[in-house]
């Protein structure tokens, strides 16, 4: 069972999440009231709390004693928050047309309630299908040849667990040229759920190298336990500063809790050969990297912004957003894969 623990922090962050979310649907119902020009059950307004609460409980419940049950309700809760989402976003853009225009009532409520609904199941099966990027990048007298396989924030837990690692390794059993190495950039547990090795078991069945450094979402497993499972595969971990040379290339990492730049200044980088570096969250852009002798960074993190309106924000608070950065020397570069699988919300719209 995963022992969830309850602070004050957490009764506080509860607190304000469910009085946001209660607001959200509050905007919803007083939409909803607007368009039918009549008033509603004040039970009406009572069953979003209701719901809530309801969620809150199964979740905290659930996490005590049954993990298949506590992924159950967590991946649904997660499809609601989806739902809530968008449609408080068609409610914003309805009560905008309602000031200049007054369609009929019921293309009104099929836009509030149908049209996030095919928003979502349209979000769910984005999700499930991976999008493979082929960049090649060329460094100065390097005559070998090296190929990467990047994956970033797969997010083990509750949504994700043992079957997404084997559809991931099937895809990359499948693809046309097999890669040399294989590199995690962080969020490989998303912290809903603690990772079992078994999880990770079908990575020991690919023959190259594959390399993990932890993110941001690995403070929650908690780490300690993550690294214990990872140890336990065939998974080779450099997320304490360590390097791993292969194929002529030196890979470099350092886990998000490391102060970036700290860490670049004492990276064992190489000279004449391609360096590597593997962090969670872009936080560098390609042209401080040649201050670093980093011919190549590579990070997750951003989602792409996984679901619209999030990715405005996303692209705002990051340097680098998603896909490929190089310097106008094309001499260094910066690659940040959107990831895997997602986080919460088991859906991606515009990601």
């Amino acid at each position: 069972m995963y022992s969830m623990e309850i602070d004050c922090g957490l009764i506080f962050f509860v607190g304000i999440f469910i009085s946001i979310l209660y607001g959200v649907q509050l905007f919803v119902i007083w939409t909803n009231q607007t368009i039918l020009n009549s008033e509603i059950s004040i039970l009406l307004y009572f069953l979003p709390l209701i719901i809530i609460i309801s969620f809150m409980i199964l979740i905290f419940l659930f996490a005590k004693i049954s993990d298949f049950l506590y992924s159950i309700i967590y991946t649904i809760f997660g499809v609601y928050l989806g739902y809530v989402l968008y449609i408080f976003l068609i409610s914003i853009i309805i009560r905008i047309l309602l000031v200049i225009y007054s369609p009929p009532f019921y293309i009104s409520l099929i836009l509030l309630y149908l049209l996030p609904l095919i928003i979502c199941i349209y979000g769910i099966i984005n999700a499930l299908v991976t999008k493979i990027i082929k960049i090649v990048l060329k460094y100065p007298g390097f005559n070998g040849k090296c190929t990467i396989l990047h994956l970033s924030d797969i997010h083990l837990g509750a949504i994700h667990q043992k079957n997404s690692v084997k559809k991931i390794v099937k895809e990359i059993q499948n693809l046309e040229e097999s890669p040399d190495i294989v590199v995690i950039t962080g969020d490989m547990a998303d912290g809903s759920l603690r990772v079992k090795s078994d999880w990770l078991s079908p990575f020991d069945s690919l023959e190259m190298p594959i390399l993990f450094i932890t993110g941001n979402h690995e403070q929650l497993n908690p780490k300690k336990d993550m690294l214990k499972e990872v140890r336990k595969t065939s998974i080779k971990y450099i997320g304490n500063e360590g390097n791993f040379i292969h194929k002529g290339v030196n890979f470099l990492g350092a886990d998000f809790e490391y102060n970036l730049k700290e860490v670049l200044l004492d990276a064992k980088t190489k000279e004449n050969m391609p360096n590597v570096f593997l962090y969670h969250v872009p936080e560098i852009g390609p042209e401080e990297l040649k201050e670093y002798n980093i011919f190549l960074f590579l990070a997750g993190h951003t989602h792409g912004g996984q679901i619209f309106p999030l990715n405005i924000g996303a692209y705002l608070t990051n340097k680098c957003f998603k896909g490929l950065y190089s310097d106008q020397e094309k001499m260094h570069h910066v690659f940040v894969s959107e990831g895997v699988n997602n986080a919460v919300v088991p859906m991606r719209v515009g990601s």
